[in-house]
C-alpha cells in the first residue's frame, strides 16, 4: 500500500527532470511553428529553368596513358596546389 502511494505520488508530482523535458519540448514546438509560418510568408521566387545542354556521343574514344607520366602529373599537381 505504502509503495503504491508513493509511486502515485512519484506520477503526480512535477519534478525538475519533467519541467525541462516540457519546456524543451515547448521550445523546439514553436521553433518548428515559426520556421513553417515564415516559409509559408515569405515572397516566393521564380527559378529559371536552364536550357538542356547535350552531352556527347557515347562511347567516348580511349586514349592509351602512360602510367608513368600519369602519375609524375599527379605527384606535382598535388605539391604545387599545396597538398
Amino acid at each position: 500500500m505504502i509503495k503504491q502511494l508513493a509511486e502515485e505520488e512519484k506520477s503526480t508530482t512535477f519534478n525538475r527532470r519533467r519541467f525541462i523535458a516540457a519546456t524543451g519540448m515547448a521550445v523546439a514546438g514553436s521553433a518548428l511553428v515559426g520556421k513553417v509560418a515564415m516559409a509559408e510568408l515569405a515572397p516566393k521566387k521564380e527559378v529559371p529553368t536552364p536550357e538542356p545542354v547535350s552531352a556527347p556521343a557515347l562511347p567516348w574514344p580511349w586514349k592509351k596513358l602512360d602510367p608513368m607520366e600519369a602519375g609524375t602529373r599527379a605527384f606535382n599537381y598535388y605539391h604545387e596546389k599545396g597538398g
